[in-house]
């Protein structure tokens, strides 16, 4: 029997250089060892890319050269991509696309993308007048990656910035809780493809995990959880219950 565990970590929402000595304070208190790690957008603070220069650095200063896999958030800026794509090389940066990795024999597939909201902000219907349309197609768009890489995959994760229910936004105004996920992706998310989703962008949540069908939603925020989320994942585990063990 393969009890062969890949340990990785995951947060959101570092702001750098804002909440960049949380990041460190959060670095220092993890004593695991560490195979991958997940970041699910707004990396940075208003699109200042330099800025995730340090947060690569805190990380290979303190696991070495393990994989990192980001999405894009609403503050690393839609036009941007390709600049922190080429600034930042050891980052596999999931945009609306997939990627397989493969980590002591387990292969992990992850769906990356920044995610959909019921509304728009102000400002998005302003200077982005064709995001109303992406947000609705969206989910159906990462529905069908999901069934293209199911079955190539022991387990699949959907990193993604925005929140993908309403169930764990409780400490959030509810009167921006449309700003903050998409009941859409509640409903792809409902359906069983994904064995966890790690979202952050609501800062203030209180909850850190709810369970939506089969599947562990994680709100990985920084502010919010003042951690990193630890996440353990076994062939036996994947094999056994189609689920990922996580460990916080």
């Amino acid at each position: 029997m393969d009890d062969t565990v890949v340990h990785a970590v995951a947060t959101a929402d570092i702001h750098a250089p804002k909440y960049l000595q949380l990041f460190k304070e959060a670095l220092e208190n993890l004593d695991i060892r560490v195979d991958l790690f997940l970041l699910a957008g707004d990396i940075v603070e208003k699109n200042n890319y330099h800025a995730l220069r340090e947060v690569v650095f805190l990380i290979e200063n303190k696991f070495g050269s393990i994989p990192i896999i980001a999405c894009f958030g609403n503050e690393e800026y839609r036009g941007f991509e390709e600049k922190y794509r080429s600034l930042y090389k050891d980052i596999i940066w999931v945009d609306d696309h997939y990627y397989i990795i493969k980590v002591k024999g387990l292969k992990i597939g992850i769906i990356g993308s920044r995610g959909a909201l019921d509304k728009p902000t102000p400002w998005q219907r302003k200077n982005i007048p064709w995001i109303t349309n992406y947000y609705r197609e969206l989910p159906k768009k990462l529905e069908n990656l999901a069934m293209n890489i199911r079955d190539k995959v022991d387990a699949l994760i959907l990193l993604i910035h925005y929140g993908v229910t309403y169930k764990n936004l409780l400490g959030e105004p509810r009167t921006i809780w449309p700003y903050l996920a998409s009941k859409r992706m509640e409903e792809v998310i409902i359906r069983g493809y994904f064995d966890i989703v790690v979202h952050g962008h609501a800062h203030n949540a209180v909850i850190e995990k709810t369970v939506i069908n089969s599947t562990t939603v994680y709100n990985v925020s920084l502010p919010g959880r003042k951690k990193l989320i630890r996440l353990e994942i076994s062939k036996k585990e994947v094999k056994k219950e189609g689920i990922l063990k996580w460990i916080t």
